[in-house]
């Protein structure tokens, strides 16, 4: 407390030594601002700041923008340029400070113009061909006080908006620097909300939505633009199906991670929210109807596009392994990890990976019980997943490739290609979707969709958990439902169906009254 109440008391004089540096050397000022940044640091002195020291600021920046701007337009060489941006950077710092829970502090600020002046200075740096430190430095401390400006502040939102959207957003999304395409979009962030998501929806506009998600495939690291995508776009399911259809496959796949890590949320949704999850799963399930045959171009090898680029991505899987396991440990998830790198930057048919992650983010929401009832009712869902089974089951069997189930894959092959574990999926959908739904149940069993589900209960290494998910589907296809029990008990009885396997899945065959009952057991071990 006493650190705070001196920096409080000190304030007033450092605000005096600033409003007399106004007609010092610039070197002179500079040194005057940085004392006023260090001591708004505290939150006491921040509260107390006077408006006379942000309207000192302003004129600080006022002339600078001024200064280079004229030493540009006349190709004056006499402005000593990196000292005027070193004190634009420490002014926006200062500015910046200042505006950290302090609604008071980003009102005045507001008030007397200081967005739009570091708006036109923003524009003014994009400008000036030398890209060097002092430049940089200032531009990223400016998209800083903007981000902190507009934190919890409506009225400074919208002002940004106003003078920022779109063209200085796209300007800062696309520039060189990762730092400043980083701040650009935690001020974007900030600044979004439903109404103004929708604005992208223009066709002027959306390239700032398709800009974001350039930024987060091109550097996944970026904490903003992931959450500009999960916690704004997502939100918007119209603005979902506009952005799908203007990106490329390699896109796609990158969209619907992003997707998946929505869905995967366990936090509790409003009404609302599960409306519009419910919108965007019938959109990638319309998806997934149109597209999913395009997963058949991974059956041959020959679909990749560089046989060299094969050999190369191979190295890298061994280098991987050898550098996630040792001492025959596995330092992470390999598995997961892995997949999704190669779904970002795999050499086979981008158009096949997608239709790979659409199954994936459709499992995923039929896990969900609200949006479960529905996709239970998406036409034809359940029609096209019997049939890509039925597909790809029949491809593994004609030749061998990723869809012929193999007992002799090593750790490199099994995380080396993108349909590893599709089979399984498919079947997991299945009875995701057969869950409680005797009309569901009635349509697998007219499709012969359990004879077909039943030949994909062998261990399968291709396709980890094969055996667990055709349980759980004949499970949900059996519940409650004689006809499809009858079916799987004939087909014991005939040697259609291995008993040894429906004793692993829990089930016997029971006769009563001439009549073939499946019933559950415990479990035999394989």
């Amino acid at each position: 407390m006493a650190a705070a109440g001196s920096g409080s008391r000190s304030l007033p004089a450092a605000a005096a030594r600033l409003g007399r540096s106004m007609a010092a050397a610039p070197a002179a000022r500079l040194e005057s601002v940085r004392a006023v940044t260090g001591l708004l640091r505290e939150a006491q002195p921040r509260e107390t700041a006077e408006e006379s020291i942000f309207q000192d600021l302003l004129k600080i920046l006022t002339k600078a923008l001024n200064e280079i701007e004229q030493a540009y337009k006349d190709s004056c060489e006499l402005l000593d340029l990196d000292t005027c941006l070193l004190l634009v950077a420490e002014c926006f710092r200062c500015l910046r400070n200042a505006c950290v829970e302090c609604a008071k502090n980003q009102d005045v600020m507001r008030n007397l113009g200081l967005i739009t002046t570091s708006v036109r200075l923003i524009k003014l740096l994009d400008g000036i061909q030398i890209k060097e430190e002092p430049l940089l430095t200032a531009f990223r401390c400016s998209l800083q006080f903007l981000g902190n400006i507009a934190a919890g502040n409506g009225d400074s939102q919208n002002s940004i908006w106003k003078c920022a959207f779109p063209d200085l957003f796209l300007t800062c999304l696309t520039y060189s620097d990762e730092k400043i395409v980083a701040y650009c979009c935690m001020v974007l962030f900030t600044c979004l909300n439903s109404e103004k998501v929708r604005e992208l929806l223009d066709p002027e506009n959306l390239t700032v939505a398709l800009r974001v998600l350039k930024v987060y495939k091109e550097q996944l690291e970026s904490e903003w633009s992931f959450l500009i995508v999960t916690d704004h776009l997502l939100k918007c399911p119209e603005l979902v199906k506009v952005l799908y259809a203007k990106l490329s496959n390699q896109e796609r796949v990158t969209f619907l991670e992003l997707i998946m890590s929505k869905v995967s949320e366990k936090n509790s949704v409003t009404s609302e929210e599960m409306n519009v999850f419910m919108r965007i799963a019938d959109f990638l399930a319309s998806c997934f109807r149109d597209k999913c045959e395009a997963v058949l171009k991974l059956t041959s090898a020959a679909d990749a596009e560089d046989e060299v680029t094969n050999g190369l991505w191979a190295a890298f899987w061994e280098y991987l392994m050898q550098s996630c396991v040792l001492d025959g440990l596995v330092l992470f998830p390999i598995y997961e990890v892995s997949k999704s790198c190669w779904l970002l930057g795999t050499p086979y048919s981008t158009e096949a990976l997608v239709t790979v992650r659409l199954l994936d983010v459709l499992c995923e929401m039929t896990s969900n019980n609200g949006q479960l009832e529905h996709l239970q009712a998406s036409p034809g869902l359940l029609e096209t997943a019997i049939d890509i089974l039925r597909l790809t089951h029949l491809a593994g069997k004609q030749a061998v490739n990723i869809f012929t189930a193999t007992h002799a894959m090593t750790g490199q092959e099994e995380i080396s290609h993108p349909a590893v574990g599709f089979k399984s999926h498919l079947i997991r959908l299945i009875g995701n979707l057969c869950y409680k739904s005797k009309g569901n149940q009635d349509k697998v069993y007219e499709l012969d969709g359990i004879p077909l589900i039943l030949d994909n209960c062998s261990i399968d290494d291709n396709n980890p958990f094969v055996n667990q998910w055709a349980v759980y589907a004949i499970r949900n296809l059996t519940e409650q439902n004689e006809r499809n029990q009858e079916l799987i008990a004939r087909m014991e009885e005939k040697g259609l169906a291995d008993n040894s396997v429906l004793e692993h899945m829990g089930l016997e065959i029971e006769k009563q009254d001439d009549k073939l009952l499946l019933r559950s057991v415990r479990k035999k071990p394989l």
